[in-house]
């Protein structure tokens, strides 16, 4: 959980910091060049307090806050990537184009309403600079969420489902929280600091860092720990009767379910298997018909999972029959820590060259990873 709270805040942190150097370097500060050298010249009085206003009024709104609103977006979308499946980086590489894609729209949609709506406000009979701030803020705050939430409803295999629905909520009500709060943050340090011209960029990174934290808890997973089963659960299985298929044994000691499938006990390829994640438990792997994860064709009781201080580990039980990576347990060696996205392999008892393999996740955010 540190990790998260720490790589999300980063990740906010460093892009509102990017899009307002972006915004400075590469368009306000070379239009208020192109500005003051045409002030130099002989030009209509009311032309030259035309510019001045578009420069000072448009171009700080419609500018930035889209160019800030869209690196938040998108870091903190990368970010939920790269933390869902911090290894297997060709994966990622396939599946971020779309990702960015969707956060790009949402979050320059986001910063261009919140920018209209804040050149509405600047009304002066209308509303004071912090309650602006606020709004602003709150609604850029709002879109970044709602690109979250978006992005893993449409790109996840969770679909429709109760946990994607529910972060499709939580997203943008925390995305919208966040700004509130930073704005509300901001207003209290300039009364009890100056802070002159400094005060867009520090109130861009305290909102960048409101973003990560709050993005850290919408999408905390509301399960941690998962096996996957992988190659040797494919079609060829689908010809067997249930009986010789791998499957769980919900009814034993420690109950398992595969997710989302909740009446289905049948392991097949892309399903995922939910484990405990408080009490201590040994969950054993096997062909025996009482073991908790059935696998047939492999010993009859090849291996078993174990639970203690939240941590799992796997310890075998017959030579060269388990597999983590690319190296073989030891038989009745000591129990082996196991790491998120670990790949476990368990080979047939008589034809070696035949295998299951699960993927083992700790930090387990979505399925399809």
């Amino acid at each position: 959980m540190r990790r998260r709270i720490l790589f999300y805040s980063l990740a906010g942190f460093t892009a509102a910091l990017l899009g307002w150097n972006v915004t400075l370097l590469l368009i306000v500060y070379p239009i208020n060049l192109i500005i003051a050298t045409i002030s130099q010249k002989q030009i209509p009085s009311n032309l030259e307090s035309f510019l001045l206003s578009i420069t000072n009024v448009l171009l700080p709104e419609i500018i930035l806050f889209p160019l800030v609103a869209s690196f938040l977006s998108v870091s903190l979308i990368l970010a939920s990537i790269y933390l869902s499946n911090p290894i297997n980086n060709k994966a990622n590489k396939r599946r971020r184009g779309k990702y960015i894609t969707t956060s790009l729209i949402t979050g320059v949609t986001a910063g261009l309403f919140s920018a209209l709506i804040t050149i509405i406000l600047y009304q002066p009979a209308w509303t004071s600079g912090s309650i602006r701030r606020v709004v602003a803020w709150g609604i850029i705050g709002l879109g970044i969420g709602v690109a979250e939430g978006f992005c893993w409803y449409f790109l996840t295999t969770e679909g429709a489902s109760s946990f994607s629905l529910n972060r499709l909520v939580k997203s943008p009500a925390f995305g919208l929280l966040a700004g509130f709060i930073a704005a509300l943050l901001i207003e209290i340090i300039r009364v009890i600091i100056q802070l002159g011209g400094y005060e867009e960029p520090l109130g861009f990174m305290i909102l960048g860092i409101c973003l990560g934290l709050s993005l850290t808890f919408s999408t905390t997973p509301a399960y941690q720990v998962a096996l996957r089963a992988g190659r040797g659960f494919g079609m060829n299985m689908q010809k067997l009767e249930n009986h010789k298929k791998p499957r769980i044994n919900p009814e034993n000691s420690v109950p398992l379910s595969l997710i989302y499938f909740d009446d289905n006990n049948v392991i097949e390829e892309g399903l995922s298997i939910q484990l405990p994640t408080k009490n201590k438990s040994t969950i054993v792997i096997g062909s025996a018909e009482g073991s908790h994860i059935i696998l047939p064709e492999t010993p009859a009781k090849v291996a078993t999972l174990i639970l203690e201080n939240k941590q799992w580990r796997i310890k075998c039980f017959v030579e060269d029959k388990v597999q983590i990576q690319s190296r073989y347990l030891l038989e009745n060696s000591r129990p082996q820590l196991l790491y998120h996205n670990q790949i476990l392999t368990f080979y047939y008892e008589k034809v070696p060259d035949k295998f299951y393999r699960f993927i083992f996740y700790d930090r387990f955010l979505d399925p399809s990873t």
